[in-house]
């Protein structure tokens, strides 16, 4: 697994090496090991700062806008306590990824959550097995199964990593799920959010993924899972949460110049994970000054506002059932 200072030493060697010979270096098979961001309860707030890679939240070499699963930071953090987390208590939570200043901030940040439910996470083998190499932005494990990015043979891959199509059982999250030395949520469920203060891209899966900008791969700024077409500038909100989940109920996407925000509604306590780094999609067709050597720097911030007032799904069944019952009872003829 990868800890930070074998993630900064695996970034150092990558500038050393130099871009000729990263497509051999990062497909070699790794896991990564997470640190946690510990228990936040409602009113508390976790924060992380550093740096990450220009471009490892989208564009893995061409053509493909993946993330990379080697190079960005990934964290795990807890939403309530152990109580809470029984009790399948929701609260509102907003996550808040923006450059950090210093001589290379962080211009287009970007970030994915993913979650494990009430199940402590696990994020694959130490000996790195597990490791899918890439990731798409939006889905959870064997949802669609359209890249074939696989688990090592004995884990139920092929052993083909980074090989597109090896495998069309798992897709490119594989690694995250049962069988990929992981335990997030299978399929669609496991996915919750995103945020994208880049360009709009569409990833190697086929996504639509929403953006500040118009990108090249998607220039009317759709999100497959999001509000479609807007302009956040203008003060219109993006709706990239997965409302289908049964562990988020609502949210939305605010974006700006080199800070990206996402705010979760009705997060159900529990574990959850997160991948960040630049947004640098369509092989650099948009201009933007992407680079692998350096990385830039940003501050991570993950706030639980408290206990959500969103109502849950089925007291507001009952509510309606029982009110249906009396509107019966109501229109009976005395006897």
């Amino acid at each position: 697994m990868i800890g930070i200072n074998q993630q900064s030493l695996r970034r150092a060697i990558l500038a050393a090496l130099g871009a000729s010979v990263m497509a051999a270096y990062s497909g070699q098979a790794a896991a990564i090991s997470p640190a946690s961001l510990g228990v936040i309860d409602a009113g508390d707030s976790a924060s992380v700062s550093g740096k990450a890679p220009k471009r490892a939240w989208a564009d893995y070499g061409t053509g493909f806008n993946y993330g990379w699963t080697h190079t960005p930071p990934f964290r795990i953090f807890q939403v309530g306590d152990d109580a809470d987390v029984a009790a399948g208590t929701r609260f509102d939570v907003t996550v808040n990824l923006k450059q950090n200043g210093g001589t290379a901030p962080m211009n287009y940040p970007g970030f994915s959550i993913w979650t494990s439910g009430a199940a402590p996470m696990v994020t694959g083998a130490a000996d790195g097995s597990g490791y899918g190499h890439a990731w798409s932005q939006v889905r959870g494990p064997y949802d669609g199964g359209v890249a074939g990015y696989v688990a090592p043979p004995g884990l139920g891959g092929t052993g083909l990593l980074g090989v597109p199509g090896a495998d069309l059982t798992q897709g490119s999250n594989g690694w995250l799920g049962e069988g990929g030395g992981g335990n997030i949520v299978r399929g669609h469920d496991g996915w919750i959010g995103y945020a994208n203060a880049g360009y709009s891209f569409t990833n190697g899966d086929g996504d639509k993924i929403q953006g500040l900008l118009a990108g090249a791969t998607n220039p009317g700024n759709v999100g497959q899972y999001g509000g479609g077409a807007s302009d956040p500038l203008n003060g219109t909100a993006l709706t990239n949460v997965n409302q289908d989940s049964p562990y988020v109920y609502t949210g939305f996407a605010t974006l700006s110049a080199g800070e990206a925000m996402l705010t979760l509604q009705g997060l159900k306590a529990g574990y959850y994970l997160i991948g960040w780094a630049g947004s640098c999609p369509d092989d650099n067709a948009n201009g933007q000054n992407c680079g692998i050597g350096a990385g830039q720097n940003y501050m991570l911030t993950i706030n639980n506002t408290g206990v959500s007032a969103v109502p849950l799904p089925g007291a507001v069944w009952m509510f309606g059932s029982a009110l249906l019952g009396f509107t019966a009872l109501g229109r009976k003829k005395p006897a």
